[in-house]
């Protein structure tokens, strides 16, 4: 039985997504147009997970840049973490 749910991030301050982990995150997804992703998993972390942090040795301007997402997506083997202040589930909002 397939359910659908509609959910939307509002306020989202950052996201950041990683196609997949170690090297393989450089190799393209091979998809047939019309092929849907899965949504493997989706956690929320109400503390968030930790300081995800860009870090230059050359470029120290980039070093103020830093999130802490609080929902994390699994999409097949690739990650989406977000950092939003509300989501709508359904068309009910939660503040988070």
């Amino acid at each position: 039985m397939v359910s659908h749910y509609e959910l939307t991030f509002i306020e989202v301050s950052a996201h950041y997504f990683i196609k997949n982990s170690g090297e393989n995150r450089r190799n393209d997804f091979q998809y047939d147009e019309g092929d849907d992703l899965e949504l493997t998993s989706i956690d929320y972390f109400a503390k968030g997970i930790g300081n995800i942090a860009i870090k230059s040795k050359t470029n120290r301007w980039v070093n103020q840049y830093f999130s802490s997402a609080n929902f994390a997506l699994e999409i097949w083997s690739s990650m989406l973490f977000i950092e939003a202040k509300k989501v709508t589930i359904i068309g009910v909002v939660f503040d988070v």
